[in-house]
């Protein structure tokens, strides 16, 4: 006899691409400079990572098969690795003051100082450290999650992406004859992407 599978929902109810949430936490060096109302050049305000987000990418989960030549035929088996994750490019409109922007600006400024030319010229992580060092590693990298939405925004699947950071802060396109919302992107790359159910406590 087959299992009965009780459904909280209609089965015929579908995922909707609009229907998503990103959540992006600060790295260890940034919470360092992270305030709730300053707002400086040496400085991020903590309520910044509010991002207005439009376009973000899963990318392809594989674990890709080996090809075995095996007595005059070929035997498929799987490799049991999982090649390297491509960098994910998320899309957000620019607040009004640039508050989200800047954070943005400020994490790869950590990486690469623009004017010094050197990683992390402000000694946020507390240099110096073997390079090697598990904790200089984590210093500029922090988790980020993308959550999957249902009909009611309630959260269903996570996407975490762990040790991220980002690679890419993407072109302003400024034109005195568009009067519409600054829209740009960042790209970001990571260890590992971890998929997760959210877990749901329905009544009965």
């Amino acid at each position: 006899m087959a299992n009965l599978v009780s459904y909280s929902q209609s089965p015929f109810n579908k995922s909707r691409k609009d229907k998503f949430l990103m959540v992006l936490n600060y790295p260890e060096a940034l919470k360092k400079i992270s305030k709730k109302v300053i707002r400086d050049n040496d400085t991020i305000q903590s309520d910044s990572l509010q991002f207005s987000v439009f376009g973000s990418v899963v990318p392809d989960i594989e674990v890709p098969n080996l090809d075995i030549r095996y007595s005059g035929q070929t035997l498929a088996a799987s490799s049991h690795a999982r090649p390297p994750y491509p960098p994910v490019t998320v899309s957000f409109t620019i607040d009004n003051r640039f508050n989200n922007y800047w954070v943005i600006f400020k994490w790869l400024n950590l990486l690469n100082d623009a004017r010094q030319n050197i990683f992390d010229s402000t000694n946020l992580s507390n240099k110096p450290v073997l390079p090697t060092s598990t904790d200089k590693f984590l210093q500029y990298r922090a988790n980020l999650s993308i959550y999957a939405l249902d009909e009611y925004d309630k959260r269903t699947v996570e996407f975490l992406y762990s040790n991220a950071f980002p690679t890419t802060l993407g072109a302003i396109n400024f034109n005195n004859r568009d009067a519409g919302e600054i829209e740009t992107s960042f790209t970001f790359s990571y260890s590992q992407l971890i998929v997760s159910l959210v877990e749901q406590v329905d009544s009965l």
